[in-house]
């Protein structure tokens, strides 16, 4: 059956907690950077790749909280592996820098910041802060560490090709020997941010190529019951968070930055987490054969400092998550080897979101629903275009 005609689903759900998902993955040797981790479900998305044995960078604007957070970690999960570090995505100049001081491979990047609803608020640029931050930043960090992230993943199949040579040499000859793939392999040392020296990280087996897509029949990722997959995953993987709000909103290709519509928060909103999922559609299109795997996803519903601007939430019939569980599907796209080679798709639940064909009205169906115009290719090829034409402007 072709790829892009199957749902993933995983033997995980809303109920999951990060520390389920990666219960068995061993993250040692590998580096992440999380972004917004100083609050909400990046500290908890940053906590479970830390346990899991992950050098991590929390990537943070207030590095007081950060260091707050990155000592609180260490206290829970006994790796001392964590550093912090600045990061400002509606400012460039602040995101450039970032990147200049990254130094070796980068095997998770997790897009987990953001801002909600924000009044009418433009940068120095001229462009709304939602689509900036939201989407802007995340798109010029993930460029600017596409080398770090593409030595990772080659690193891995580099590793991967070695090992299903070696299988072959060690394979007897005659009838009864058969074609095989290689298994994972150990991971290697690790660097820390910035400037320590290291080496190539872990690798493995890579998986197929899956292209986005309009998701059908289900296709599951683990054994209906079974633990998370043991071992390390192979790809280097890019995560971005968005969320259900982008059924609010396609992107509005002739006015992002509301210059001819009135402006309205939650659309705002709404637009900058369509470009989000589109982003990694298109992330996945062009890095793939670097060994980067890209996913979009919807945490669900989580009450953090996120929702400060709208107030408290009616949601009738919406089960609100702990932040554990709100970083569960972060976690299992960024570190689960139940997802190898899965890439260009966007996830709530711990599961590939449904297809709709218009925004559900049931609120319960609208946290796991897809919107076709988020999934478009030709749409992820427009708005990287655009992405691209913005950056490069003075």
């Amino acid at each position: 059956m072709d790829p892009k005609e199957t749902r993933i689903t995983t033997p995980f759900d809303a109920r999951s907690t990060a520390a389920e998902v990666i219960d068995g993955v061993d993250l040692s040797g590998r580096r992440a950077v999380v972004t917004g981790a100083a609050s909400g479900i990046g500290i908890e998305t940053a906590r479970a790749l830390a346990g899991a044995g992950a050098e991590v960078t929390l990537a943070v604007r207030n590095l007081e909280a950060g260091a707050r957070v990155a000592e609180d970690i260490t206290a829970t999960t006994g790796n001392k592996r964590l550093h912090v570090a600045r990061l400002d995505l509606a400012d460039r100049a602040s995101v450039a820098a970032f990147a200049d001081g990254w130094d070796g491979p980068l095997h998770i990047l997790a897009n987990n910041a953001g801002v909600m609803a924000l009044p009418e608020g433009r940068t120095p640029e001229g462009w709304d802060r939602q689509f900036t931050v939201n989407h802007l930043g995340h798109f010029a960090l993930a460029r600017a560490l596409h080398g770090a992230l593409a030595a990772a993943g080659s690193a891995a199949a580099a590793r991967s090709a070695a090992a299903a040579a070696s299988a072959a040499a060690a394979r007897p000859l005659g009838p009864a020997a058969s074609a095989g793939s290689a298994a994972s392999v150990g991971s290697a040392g690790s660097a820390g941010f910035p400037g320590l020296p290291g080496s190539a990280g872990s690798a493995g087996s890579a998986g197929p190529r899956v292209s986005a897509g309009s998701p059908g029949p289900r296709r599951s990722a683990g054994g209906a019951g079974s633990p998370g997959a043991p071992g390390t995953p192979a790809s280097a993987r890019i995560v971005v968070v968005s969320s259900a709000a982008h059924l609010r909103s396609p992107v509005v290709f002739d006015d992002l930055h509301f210059d001819y519509r009135p402006y309205e928060p939650m659309l705002a909103y709404g637009q900058s987490k369509t470009a989000n999922v589109l982003f990694a559609v298109g992330a996945n299109a062009r890095w793939a054969g670097d060994g980067i795997v890209v996913n979009a996803l919807s945490p669900g519903g989580i009450r953090t400092n996120l929702q400060r601007h709208v107030g408290d939430i009616a949601a009738p019939g919406v089960v609100w998550k702990t932040p554990e569980q709100g970083a569960a599907t972060s976690v299992l796209l960024a570190a689960s080897p139940l997802l190898e080679g899965v890439g260009g798709r966007y996830f709530a639940d711990c599961a590939e979101a449904e297809p709709v064909s218009r925004r559900p009205e049931d609120l319960t169906a609208m946290m796991v629903g897809a919107a076709p115009y988020a999934l478009d290719p030709e749409g992820a090829d427009r708005l990287w275009a655009t992405s691209e034409r913005l950056l490069a402007a003075d």
